[in-house]
């Protein structure tokens, strides 16, 4: 083969691949290679998707003409508009994605301020945006800023965003307790403050339409979206049925349990000293919890050194407060909780022969141990310790269930019947968590009541409600790991760097000490004598002072430039590598094969 023809070969193989690289990118087609997936959309959210009916407009306001942005801004960026370039993908054409930069002072800023959007502002001034705005019809939900911090459930706050958008009404909670969340309706004495519903309840209306249902009722009300069960004590039978056939329907459950209530005890303590009896009793469900695949034993109450509830010189065994590893941090709505105090908890067991999963939330230590819950009634704290039977494993006291669970009335029948049904039922094993004393305090400010959280109790009752109350489709959405991942050449460099930055400054901060401490001798010496003076060696030791100040930021500036030119260098011949890598692999195989045509 002449030359000519060679240059010729080689130039219609680089055209190629130019032509195949274009036809490949032109492609819909796209390959997520990342450990946890994070670019592709779960099952969950497509689910969602195909049950759209009417078209969704998505603005995604993101500045990004805006000069000095934070590098991790503008990936971050990217990050949330290639994720909605996927819900519009998997949308089948319902989904239109128009994607604006809002510059400084532009109709597109006044659109996005006018939108309730927020913005955040840099060093330089500028107001940076990063949300959207989320319209089906005259709906329209927004999301006022994508925060960093929760990149990890990136997909949940888009799907979320879009299911909102198609609400009309509020979600319709039904509330099954025998705890007093509402206040009693009598008037309050001369000079005292009116009794207030529990925090707990007072936020939930503000995002369902609560529905109270009395334990003596025969069947749940028609077109519930959430049930929440707290405390739930002397059921009939017709009702445990309706609440097993809503279980049955997917509705989800919200269920707070209570093998010894801490409440109760202290209400009947009050009403001993009024001459009435009052005994306690636990709360449990065990028809519909065997039924369910739980095991759960209300005579028995949960103890934990490793994480008991410690009041000065006094330790509460069985009060125990769930931090860092103890609260599952995979799901959603406990990812961001930082304390959880539960009084006096149950564990709760999956079955051996539990058809449903079930998710921990909330675990203790491998030093719980169980005590008869009457024993709390008559025990000294400091007791309840040494009476515990250590279980010497980690116990659950809060969870998720889910999947095919079968009725607890298989004897039951009628048109409408559900033998078996994929369930979604939250179960924790207290009730006082909820209450205000123990998750809350108010304080009086400017003769104005304010709410103080004490803990993060109120915060895990809100988020698994809402939780819960959403689409099911949201409920199986889980977090992802974050896009960013350790560099760890760059995290070596920069550990080095530090290190000389270190040890410069230790030793010219030595060198600057010696000096200040021969000027305050020189100053001690004179105002002994009544007369402060600058001497010339005084002036020759500030002007060594400077010096010496001056080549610390040098050469502080000198390691820092070395540092910036190491790592530029390292990016420039990972981004030469990524660049070249196909055409010299191209190159590499167009070589071997010509060999091969030749040695045939």
């Amino acid at each position: 083969m002449t030359l000519s023809k060679k240059i010729t070969a080689a130039v219609l193989i680089v055209l190629n691949f130019l032509l195949l690289h274009y036809v490949v990118s032109s492609l819909p087609i796209r390959f997520d290679f990342t450990e946890e997936g994070i670019y592709t959309l779960s099952d969950s959210t497509k689910n969602m998707l195909e049950k759209l009916e009417e078209p969704v407009s998505i603005d995604f306001y993101s500045s990004k003409s805006i000069a000095d942005l934070p590098a991790w801004f503008k990936n971050f960026s990217d990050r949330v508009e290639q994720m909605l370039e996927q819900y519009e993908k998997a949308s089948g054409g319902l989904i239109k994605l128009k994607v604006i930069d809002p510059k400084p002072d532009s109709p597109e800023e006044e659109r996005a301020i006018a939108a309730g959007l927020n913005g955040t502002e840099i060093p330089n001034g500028d107001r940076v945006f990063l949300g959207m705005a989320v319209a089906q019809g005259e709906t329209e939900t927004i999301q006022p800023f994508f925060n960093w911090n929760r990149e990890t459930f990136l997909e949940y706050d888009i799907s979320k965003t879009i299911y909102e958008t198609q609400l009309i009404t509020k979600p319709r909670l039904g509330l099954i307790t025998s705890l007093p969340l509402k206040a009693p309706p009598a008037m309050p004495m001369p000079g005292q403050q009116p009794q207030t519903d529990q925090i707990i309840l007072t936020q939930l209306e503000t995002q369902f339409e609560i529905v109270e249902i009395d334990a003596s009722e025969s069947e749940l009300p028609t077109d519930l979206d959430l049930l929440a069960l707290i405390h739930p004590k002397n059921l009939g039978e017709d009702l445990q049925y309706s609440i097993d056939q809503y279980a049955l329907s997917g509705k989800p459950i919200f269920l707070a349990l209570d093998p010894s209530s801490v409440t109760e005890r202290e209400q009947g303590r009050q009403q001993m000293m009024m001459g009435q009896m009052s005994q306690p009793t636990p709360s449990d469900l065990p028809e519909l919890l065997a039924a369910w695949g739980i095991e759960y034993d209300p005579s028995q109450v949960l103890t934990d050194q490793s994480n008991s509830l410690s009041q000065g010189r006094y330790t509460q065994p069985a009060w125990l407060i769930f931090r860092n590893e103890f609260v599952n941090r995979d799901l959603l709505p406990s990812s961001e909780l930082e304390g959880v105090l539960l009084l006096e908890a149950g564990q709760l067991k999956r079955s051996a022969d539990a058809t449903t999963s079930w998710e921990p939330i909330l675990t203790t230590s491998s030093d719980a141990g169980q005590v008869q819950s009457m024993m709390l009634q008559f025990s000294d704290p400091s007791q309840i310790g040494r009476q515990a039977e250590p279980l010497s494993e980690p116990a659950t006291v809060a969870g998720l269930l889910t999947g095919e669970a079968k009725t607890a009335f298989p004897d039951r029948e009628g048109e409408n019947h559900k033998a078996t049904g994929d369930i979604t039922v939250f179960i924790i094993s207290d009730s006082d968590f909820l209450l205000d004393q123990f998750s809350v305090q108010r304080v009086n400010f400017l003769g104005m009541q304010q709410v103080q959280k004490i803990n993060d109790n109120q915060d895990l009752a809100n988020n698994f409600i809402e939780y819960l109350g959403g689409s099911r489709d949201l409920i199986g959405i889980r977090g992802k790991a974050g896009a960013t991942r350790p560099f760890d050449v760059v995290q070596r460099m920069e550990a080095e760097a530090q290190k000389l930055y270190q040890a410069k400054l230790e030793a010219v901060e030595a060198e600057l000490q010696e000096t200040n401490q021969k000027l305050s001798q020189i100053l001690s010496e004179q105002a002994g004598s009544g007369i402060i003076y600058a001497t010339p060696e005084m002036e020759e030791l500030i002007a060594e002072n400077q010096k010496k100040q001056a080549e610390l930021k040098s050469q502080i500036r000198e390691i820092r430039s070395g540092l910036r030119q190491g790592i530029d260098t390292l990016g420039n011949t990972i981004g030469a590598i990524n660049l070249l890598w196909a055409p010299i692999g191209l190159l590499a195989f167009a070589l071997t094969f010509n060999r091969m045509r030749k040695s045939n």
